[in-house]
């Protein structure tokens, strides 16, 4: 039996995909994501950019309709831009295990 991790990993695209559906089906979602990046940066986070980077991207989210469009869209890229900050996802603790693949 292989029990390699990687082969049972999900494709990290379709992860992102699966954090936009539940934003987008439940907005408050963003708010464990708020949580952890206070815990994170409250915890003295050597390098702080990305998170700072995070919080602004979500609280323009819910700030407006044009700003959740924007956020929910980043989610859902899958371009190498987007890499640098998504490798430093506050978005730990979604459940998206319910959410269709």
């Amino acid at each position: 039996m292989n029990t390699d991790f990687h082969l049972y990993r999900r494709d990290v695209a379709t992860r992102w995909r699966q954090i936009a559906e539940q934003v987008e089906n439940d907005p408050t979602t963003l708010q464990v994501a708020l949580g952890n990046i206070e815990r994170w940066l409250a915890r003295g986070r050597l390098h702080p950019a990305p998170l700072l980077e995070w919080q602004s991207r979500i609280h323009h989210a819910q700030s407006s309709a044009e700003g959740m469009k924007q956020l929910l869209n980043f989610l859902r890229e899958d371009n190498a831009d987007a890499e640098a900050l998504k490798s430093c996802s506050p978005f730990v603790g979604i459940d998206t295990a319910t959410l269709r693949a």
